[in-house]
């Protein structure tokens, strides 16, 4: 015959065991989601960053095409007129280049406090693993 006894200790094993189970599988839940919203926060800094900067990078090129057919354009025309129109380009190229200097500088100084940011996320992802 079948101890009752021995049953009941045997059931109640299992369900302090699917207790801990469960218990187990919400930490890993809760873990789970935190590394989640971690990757997102990293995968989000990345993209605004690089646009940005991919965007200098071209403004930066575009400055430096113009300025390289400004010189060109300067050598070859001597005439009057032609020297007006180039004290004008000139103007517009330095409007142009202090411009992209002021973005220079302004992204200089938000790139060392986004890499600080995006770094500390990294370690934090590395340190939940």
């Amino acid at each position: 015959m079948v101890n009752k006894k021995i049953l009941q200790q045997e059931n109640s094993h299992w369900h302090e065991e699917h207790l801990a189970w469960i218990q187990e599988a919400e930490h890993w839940q809760h873990e789970t989601r935190r590394l989640l919203a971690l990757l997102y926060l990293l995968e989000r800094a990345l993209p605004e960053h690089s646009s940005m900067l991919n965007k200098h990078t071209f403004l930066i090129a575009e400055n430096e095409h113009q300025l390289s057919n400004f010189e060109c354009d300067a050598d070859e025309h001597t005439d009057v007129n032609s020297q007006q129109h180039q004290i004008e380009f000139h103007q517009k190229l330095s409007r142009l280049h202090e411009k992209t200097k002021q973005q220079h500088f302004e992204l200089k100084n938000t790139y060392s406090v986004e890499m600080g940011r995006f770094k500390t996320l990294i370690l934090k992802l590395l340190n939940e693993c």
